[in-house]
């Protein structure tokens, strides 16, 4: 066993403990580095810059970040050169000497160049403006042989140039012929629809935004379309580039899917009654009822309004315009009127009955 003598010589123990030693020291050394190179314990709370002008935060937050920027970009709603987003967010905890990434307002607004959309279709140069920027202010129709083509396009009353310089956002106004034949167009569906999208679905139909009515208080986010002139009908034809007036509702404060639920029934019934060919006074009263509905019903979500919504019931409106004409055959044209389902329910209560 000499391969084992050194275990009774007295200095391997001394050099075994030395190294023991030195291995505890580095190892202390290198946590107590890493302790200092991290600053572990160290972290701050990153402040909310956002809106705040980057001048003067970059000053005053010299020693506790290094500010990096990112972008710039151009908006109404936060001042010029505030900050305009920042990585890490506020609340965050960081270190001490972090990297800070933020996003600056531009002092000056995006600029973009406008396209050349004379004789495209009307649909196309919409589509070319939203592609640049742009927007489209009003539709103006003038004497021309080709339908829904653009004519001239005009910014500030005045002609503008294909390659000229605008802001981002700027509102174009085209004008566009109004062709040969019919100069009329169907009249789309507002109802419901979202305050952001009314003016786009109103310039493809080739009409023209009229007066904006509120009728609540909030956020533009909110609105919907509760009422329209001219009143919609699904045969309404109203000349090109005609104006629509619209009132708004706050989807917080009004039942929207209550409301498009009535909307779609009564759309429903008009298009089953016209198949089935009923009588157009027959017609007349059953979508007279559906108005009646609409009209009368409030809409809101608190409990008050909701009872009283429930007093103004589907078959009271209903049968309250049927009857007044006696050669009408109720049972007929209330199965033509309800939906399928709604249909099936009655039968299945009516055999219950029995």
């Amino acid at each position: 066993m000499k391969a084992f003598n050194f275990l009774t010589q007295r200095a391997f123990y001394i050099n075994l403990i030395i190294a023991i030693a030195l291995v505890i020291i580095i190892i202390e050394v290198a946590f107590f580095s890493l302790k200092g190179y991290t600053r572990h314990g160290e972290e701050i709370v990153v402040p909310d810059f956002v809106g705040l002008n980057c001048d003067s935060v970059l000053e005053t937050y010299a020693d506790d970040f290094n500010f990096i920027m990112l972008d710039s970009v151009y908006t109404k709603t936060l001042p010029e050169g505030s900050i305009y987003q920042q990585d890490p967010l506020p609340n965050s905890n960081v270190k001490k000497g972090r990297n800070l990434y933020y996003v600056k307002v531009s002092e000056a607004p995006e600029k973009v160049v406008m396209p050349n959309l004379k004789n495209l279709s009307l649909r196309q140069a919409m589509v070319i403006l939203r592609a640049n920027g742009l927007n489209v202010s009003e539709l103006e129709f003038v004497d021309h042989f080709a339908k829904n083509a653009v004519v001239a396009q005009m910014f500030k009353d005045e002609t503008i140039e294909p390659g000229t310089e605008l802001v981002k956002g700027s509102a174009i106004k085209l004008k566009v012929g109004y062709g040969r034949d019919d100069v009329r167009t169907h009249l789309p569906n507002l109802l419901a629809v979202k305050k952001s999208d009314v003016k786009n679905i109103l310039h493809e139909a080739s009409l023209n935004i009229g007066r904006e009515y509120h009728m609540d208080e909030d956020d533009d986010k909110t609105y919907r379309v509760f009422k329209m002139k001219p009143v919609y009908d699904i045969e309404t034809l109203v000349k090109l580039g005609s104006k629509v007036d619209v009132w708004y509702r706050s989807e917080t404060n009004f039942d929207f899917n209550s409301f498009e639920r009535e909307l779609l029934r009564k759309d429903s019934a008009l298009t089953v009654m016209k198949k089935k060919k009923l009588p157009e006074h027959t017609i007349k009263y059953v979508t007279d009822s559906f108005d009646y509905i609409i009209n009368n019903r409030r809409f809101l979500y608190d409990s008050i309004n909701r009872e009283y919504d429930k007093n103004i019931a589907y078959s009271k409106a209903f049968f309250k315009y049927v009857y007044q004409e006696d050669t009408i055959d109720i049972d007929s044209v209330y199965r033509d009127a309800i939906s399928k389902k709604e249909l099936r329910e009655t039968e299945k209560a009516k055999k219950k009955k029995k």
